[in-house]
């Protein structure tokens, strides 16, 4: 170690409480702030995770069914989960009751941590709509960590723009996942934000090999080419529809959730169409901790994204990219920013006569590099090194 070098295990100072809020409720579909809270809950910072409480549109939803009258906290991966309660749902056209409402719940949340200025508290978000929480949480450091690229992602709106603003000047560390996530915010968003790139559990994905194969995969003959992720506008299903009809012994495996409401007409009948043949599998949504057992037991992974520019799929740092090389399997992958910087271990294929060769070359000979390759690029990737990077960044906070 250089002398002044931080040593992450010993020099970071953790005694120092974090509220996180992140848009999916914490349950068994892992994302980048699952990952990254659970392993600074796990190293001893006093940490409590939260998606904010309800809106008065909300009631009656599965969100509101599934919370009690009044707020909650669960312990999980040393996290204190917080639950909001179903009678406090804030409602932005009453300023004040909205208000009054976002201070309420906070006060809970700073409670489960141990809020006080004399900690220096940090808030940490993952998305521009919990700028109302930061605002009341005041003196405190704040990290905005973009891990999508929101302003070209549906449903976003000016309110949503005018906040990220607001967050991206307020905050004190500004992370994003990859370089389009960064080029994308607003004013001097870009120059100052720090890049951290998703990560992997590796020891949980190398470590499933040779585990029994789940029984509905089981099912499924080889070749199997697998795909583990939200089926949504990202995914280019015309592909798939395309080479599944010209290669019927090749067999899809699509692992996650389908929202077919938020699919586009155009979408929704290409879903449709491969879903009526027979090579072309959706299995739906798996927990997180059960997803190597798939991986590995697939021929060859891959990251079938759409590659047209103009659309957030192009700036995407996929999840699964470590996790499918962690196994040693053939991975295969579209023709975007990320993956591309990869191609020493990951095929790449753009048009469809590429994606054709890719995965016959996949399945045939192994496909690009070999497993061990494979498995030291990705540990040398792991959420682990990740979180500490992140920690050094936060021991720089005042």
């Amino acid at each position: 170690m250089e002398d002044g070098e931080l040593n992450t295990m010993t020099d970071i100072e953790r005694d120092r409480p974090i509220i996180v809020m992140g848009t999916n409720r914490w349950g068994d579909d892992w994302q980048t702030r699952q990952q990254i809270t659970s392993r600074l809950g796990g190293r001893g910072w006093q940490v409590a995770y939260s998606t904010g409480t309800l809106f008065a549109w909300d009631r009656f939803t599965d969100d509101w069914r599934d919370c009690g009258w009044f707020e909650s906290s669960t312990r999980k991966y040393d996290v204190e989960v917080h639950m909001p309660g179903r009678w406090q749902l804030r409602w932005p056209k009453l300023p004040a009751w909205d208000r009054f409402v976002v201070r309420r719940y906070l006060s809970g949340l700073k409670k489960r941590v141990g809020w006080s200025a004399e900690r220096r508290p940090l808030v940490y978000v993952f998305h521009p709509v919990f700028w109302p929480y930061v605002e009341v949480l005041g003196d405190c450091s704040v990290v905005y960590h973009a891990d999508d690229t929101f302003s070209s992602m549906p449903g976003w709106t000016e309110e949503q723009a005018r906040m990220q603003e607001k967050l991206v000047a307020r905050a004190d560390l500004i992370v994003a996942s990859s370089p389009g996530m960064a080029e994308a915010l607003p004013n001097d968003g870009p120059a100052r934000t720090r890049q951290l790139p998703n990560g992997a559990d590796t020891p949980a994905f190398i470590n499933a090999a040779g585990c029994e194969c789940p029984d509905d995969l089981a099912a499924i003959p080889h070749p199997r080419i697998g795909y583990v992720g939200k089926i949504n506008e990202k995914v280019n299903l015309a592909l798939v529809l395309s080479i599944a009809r010209q290669k019927p012994d090749w067999q899809w495996v699509f692992i996650g959730l389908v929202h077919e409401e938020h699919l586009t007409p155009e979408t929704a009948a290409i879903y449709g169409a491969c879903k009526a043949l027979p090579n072309v599998h959706f299995l739906g949504f798996k927990p997180y901790h059960g997803l190597p057992a798939y991986n590995t037991h697939m021929d060859v992974n891959v990251m079938c994204y759409r590659s047209e520019q103009g659309g957030w799929w192009t700036d995407l740092y996929p999840l699964k990219l470590h996790e499918y090389l962690a196994t040693g399997k053939p991975v295969v992958g579209a023709d975007i920013r990320i993956i591309k910087q990869f191609s020493e271990v990951v095929a790449v294929a753009g048009s469809e006569a590429e994606w054709l060769s890719a995965l016959e070359d996949a399945i045939e000979n192994g496909g690009v590099s070999t497993p061990g390759e494979r498995q030291r690029v990705a540990a040398e990737n792991s959420w682990d090194g990740r979180v500490d990077q992140l920690e050094s960044w936060l021991n720089e906070l005042g």
